[in-house]
């Protein structure tokens, strides 16, 4: 993956995966694909961007015949202020229906926040919660799915400490 700033309004993006499929008795499989994005800051509390995660289509197998959909979304995130901020996208997935997906996380203090939010393809709302101790930062979320239920999931991050920079002679 690497991302870049282009100057104060534009951020840029791209990612290239590699998938693979192993199953005992029937062999194995695999494809590459890529993934680009921009986010637009239209001022300094509205932003615009949009994703593209395989456009061209990566194929599975020795006679191509599992092919990876590709996925397209547009959104827009506004911060109502340093504590509120609100966003919704639209995606697009290959062969599937259009899905708006919306939610907002709201912080109590710089090191704690909440979110929640809404997805229209499954009909399904998850809430999450963050919490930053020095160079811990941990996040915790559930989803509930109307068919599949409550699925909970466990975000563990560690930022490592930068070098000081070295003195000149």
């Amino acid at each position: 993956a690497y991302g870049r700033t282009l100057g104060t309004k534009v951020d840029i993006g791209v990612l290239f995966n590699y998938h693979g499929i192993r199953i005992k008795d029937y062999g194995n499989a695999s494809a590459i694909s890529f993934e680009t994005g921009a986010v637009l800051h239209l001022t300094d509390k509205l932003h615009t961007g949009f994703h593209i995660n395989n456009p061209v289509g990566g194929k599975f197998g020795k006679e191509q015949q599992e092919k990876l959909a590709s996925v397209y979304t547009i959104g827009l995130g506004y911060e109502a202020s340093e504590k509120f901020f609100f966003s919704a996208e639209i995606e697009k997935e290959e062969d599937g229906p259009v899905t708006v997906n919306a939610g907002f996380q709201y912080k109590f203090i710089p090191q704690l926040w909440v979110r929640a939010g809404m997805s229209s393809a499954t009909t399904s709302a998850w809430i999450g919660a963050g919490l930053i101790l020095k160079s811990f930062r941990v996040d915790l979320t559930t989803r509930y799915h109307p068919v599949l239920g409550i699925t909970p999931g466990l975000l563990l991050l560690f930022n490592l400490p930068t070098p000081a920079p070295k003195k000149q002679l």
